[in-house]
């Protein structure tokens, strides 16, 4: 799947809802944040990440995790010179822990069921004692997230280092799309702006979110994927083809819905 399952606009209160035939997935939160954004999911890749690379090596696989910031700061090549950071991250991982996922879609395994679970479970800060200074986080990530990896073809995939320099939750939303959509060297997919409107759950206006979509398809690529503009019929549309010649600076990340 495709749909958009995290907020583009760090303003949107709202929830998402997608259906295609019998299959829904709903995102809601819980708490007053609103639900988590495509930069909250910088974590869950760094997660992932951490949890793949534990597969390669042969280590013993578990939900729970401990992390510092450098840690996360140096995956995702942002600065953490500021304290407000720490802040930040805390921010994000209760966003994530408020979000819920209801759905009907198989996520890895052989059963198809209805289920409602949230992105992280349970979260902790821990802080020194005696200084109070941040020593870092613990996080259990859900069950399916976990299944995604845990099994024989864990279903991931290899992401541009240049994604986490995307500053707008839009083009991290496009980029995931077309790494989802597009993924073989070469092979050119294309889109309608319709389409990607309904798919990214945008609350912005179909005129507004072609301003946004033109502005990344003008400049002709987006990370390790060309774009251009196209057509299906008489619908304008964006055509994407990844470039054959990747980084070799990578992460992995995993793509659940």
């Amino acid at each position: 799947m495709t749909w958009g399952v995290f907020n583009i606009s760090n303003r949107r209160k709202q929830g998402i809802r997608h259906e295609q035939g019998n299959l829904f997935v709903e995102i809601s939160t819980t708490g007053d944040k609103g639900i988590a954004t495509y930069h909250d999911n910088d974590i869950l890749i760094f997660l992932t990440s951490h949890l793949v690379q534990a597969m390669n090596n042969g280590d013993k696989l578990g939900r729970r995790i401990f992390f510092t910031a450098n840690e996360f700061f140096k995956f995702s090549g942002r600065e953490h010179s500021s304290g407000a950071r720490y802040e930040l991250i805390w921010d994000a991982l209760t966003r994530l822990q408020d979000t819920f996922i209801h759905t009907n879609i198989k996520i890895g395994g052989d059963k198809e069921i209805e289920e409602r679970w949230n992105w992280l479970p349970k979260i902790k800060r821990i802080k020194s004692s005696q200084t109070g200074k941040s020593i870092g986080f613990e996080v259990d990530i859900a069950e399916a997230i976990y299944h995604s990896i845990n099994q024989s073809t864990p279903q991931v995939l290899t992401l541009d280092s240049r994604y986490f320099d995307f500053r707008s939750g839009f083009r991290k939303w496009l980029y995931l799309y077309a790494r989802k959509s597009a993924g073989k060297d070469g092979r050119e997919w294309v889109a309608t702006e319709r389409l990607l409107h309904t798919l990214s759950a945008s609350s912005s206006n179909l005129n507004d979110f072609r301003t946004m979509l033109n502005e990344v398809v003008d400049s002709g690529e987006l990370a390790d994927y060309q774009l251009r503009h196209a057509f299906i019929g008489k619908d304008k549309a964006v055509a994407f083809v990844r470039k054959k010649t990747l980084p070799v600076s990578i992460h992995k990340s995993t793509l659940i819905l």
